[in-house]
């Protein structure tokens, strides 16, 4: 008996330690996401994409050459013109391209905000369905030991029944007991897939791959601030900064069209080809003629440039409004996030209460049971009202934990 006793508490430690070997912590999944996921792929090669566009705006415009041949002939005192060749180059005003850079640079810094604010919902929505999976293992693990709770009581009940002391049917009702738990087990395993795939898919791994959770549900609330939030999301939010830098790409816009519509100033040569006179032999008969030219470009239409201010300065202000509007639904999303997780603590505190008051009824029916065969009734239905209040006490955790886990993604960077 003893030999069999090491050996089963071999095997236990065995099995804990293959669990716990499998087990991934938030961390863990965090930093896959973060490595793996094709969101945060994709908007990443956007904002690489962005910075390729500086080298784009900072290139002078393609210089003009042309040739030209008569078909009639002109002629000049040193000969008749054969040839013509021009070659000119234009260059926008000065800081043109310095402003088109800034444009460029926030609307890096701006798509990397986004980068940011992917993290967080991608962090979110793994710890969401972690926490998922921490509570579908407590619901089995408590179902585990209510399926031992009826085992043994209807090892009791047989018992009673061989005595004469109990009924047969109280047998058969415990026993539609054990059947019942038993497919509320496997149902669980099936939820399990649902939200294992959740997190398989934010981390870019096969859907079906198995999660093993190893923490519990963070169910602490720290440090609620609800001016200190509204000054970290207004200040720092990704969100909010992203908004603040596409400000910046309007202002920046602004800039970029008053350069453009400065004059452009342009130089060039014009090379004429010239043959030699037959006729006569004049000084220099036969030279070419070199004229080096300065041009300018004069905007003098300007209807267009007053339009393009206008359009930014509406945006700015559009996006000016979308930050404090963003700015309040945050607030708003935490006042209802932090109401939620107060009455969860609220209804958590009562069923501790109430569960130590059950546990002793449950305690004392369970020894009449034993004593007498008899109150049955009375013992399955406490022993359903402390599974109910267990349960429920596990759900008010995860509404907690959720809670806090969407407070924190809101606030938590």
């Amino acid at each position: 008996m003893k030999i069999t006793k090491q050996i089963l508490l071999i095997v236990v430690l065995i099995v804990t330690c293959h669990s716990a070997s499998k087990a991934q912590s938030l961390d863990s999944l965090y930093q896959m996401a973060v490595e793996h996921n094709t969101t945060l792929k994709a908007i990443a090669s956007e904002y690489e994409a962005i910075l390729t566009k500086e080298d784009q705006v900072s290139q002078l415009p393609n210089p003009q050459i042309g040739v030209g041949v008569p078909v009639l002939r002109p002629e000049t005192r040193l000969g008749p013109q054969v040839m013509m060749i021009s070659a000119s180059q234009m260059f926008p005003w000065f800081g043109t391209f310095d402003s088109k850079k800034a444009v460029i640079l926030e609307m890096s810094k701006a798509k990397y905000e986004e980068i940011s604010a992917v993290k967080l919902d991608l962090f979110y929505q793994i710890k969401s369905a972690y926490y998922q999976l921490v509570f579908l293992d407590q619901k089995r693990a408590l179902y585990e030991r209510s399926l031992e709770n009826y085992t043994l009581m209807e090892s009791t009940a047989l018992a009673k029944v061989e005595a004469g002391e109990a009924s047969i049917a109280d047998v058969l009702r415990i026993q539609a007991k054990i059947d019942e738990y038993q497919s509320l087990i496997q149902q669980l395993e099936n939820d399990k897939l649902s939200f294992a795939a959740q997190i398989n898919q934010v981390t870019h791994r096969p859907l079906d791959q198995e999660i093993v959770t190893r923490e519990t549900i963070g169910i602490s609330l720290d440090n609620y601030d609800l001016d200190a939030f509204k000054s970290k999301i207004s200040n720092h939010h990704p969100l909010i900064a992203k908004l603040d830098h596409q400000i910046e790409v309007s202002k920046n816009k602004v800039n970029v069209n008053q350069k453009m519509n400065q004059p452009t100033i342009g130089v060039g040569l014009d090379y004429g080809m010239i043959n030699l006179r037959t006729d006569a032999d004049p000084m220099n008969n036969g030279r070419d003629i070199l004229t080096p030219k300065l041009m300018v470009s004069i905007p003098l239409y300007r209807k267009g440039y007053h339009a393009v201010n206008q359009e930014e300065e509406l945006t700015q202000t559009a996006l000016t409004f979308k930050k404090e509007s963003l700015t309040d639904d945050m607030l708003s999303k935490i006042i209802s996030y932090k109401s939620d997780y107060d009455n969860a603590a609220l209804t958590l505190e009562l069923i501790k209460k109430q569960e130590q008051k059950l546990e002793s009824a449950y305690e004392v029916l369970v020894a009449s049971y034993s004593a007498d065969g008899k109150k049955i009734e009375e013992l399955l239905t406490i022993q359903n009202e402390l599974i109910l209040l267990k349960l429920k006490a596990y759900q008010s955790e995860l509404i907690m934990g959720l809670a806090v886990a969407k407070i924190e993604r809101l606030t938590n960077y």
